[in-house]
């Protein structure tokens, strides 16, 4: 894990990462959304995403339970409620789809990043800590994912 802390350069990645390491060691597994107190981090709630994981034969599909405000704003659009297919183009989809499996399958706190291109601000990257949530300690059902922009 310590590979990944040296890549985090937003004190709202580090602050997140140290929380969900907390909660990991206090539950002796990987976390699930019941551990997760969001009065614990009120500064971070506008950059959080909440993502469900839904298991299907084909693979994992996956759907926005909650967008915070800021990445909203970034975003041009409110995805809360809806699947991943519903809002990217089939080339970004695959591309997010095959990098959230991973993290489901693996189970591990990742850093992804991008450029905003495909909601015209292609001078903008994302950096996103997805943090995989599960509720039974082993198999992940949710993703926590914590934005920043530059």
């Amino acid at each position: 894990m310590d590979s990944l802390e040296r890549r985090l350069r937003h004190s709202a990645h580090r602050a997140g990462l140290s929380y969900w390491e907390a909660c990991r060691r206090r539950v002796a597994g990987t976390p699930g959304r019941q551990d997760i107190d969001p009065l614990e981090f009120p500064g971070l709630l506008p950059w959080i995403n909440l993502v469900e994981v839904h298991h299907r034969p084909q693979g994992p599909e996956f759907r926005h339970r909650l967008v915070g405000t800021e990445i909203v704003t970034m975003r041009n659009r409110d995805g809360t409620g809806r699947w991943f297919q519903e809002l990217y183009e089939p080339a970004k989809l695959k591309r997010v789809q095959r990098a959230l499996s991973e993290i489901v399958k693996s189970g591990t706190p990742t850093l992804l990043q991008e450029t905003l291109a495909d909601v015209g601000k292609p001078h903008r990257t994302l950096s996103s800590l997805v943090l995989p949530l599960a509720s039974n300690r082993r198999h992940v059902d949710m993703l926590m994912g914590i934005s920043q922009y530059e």
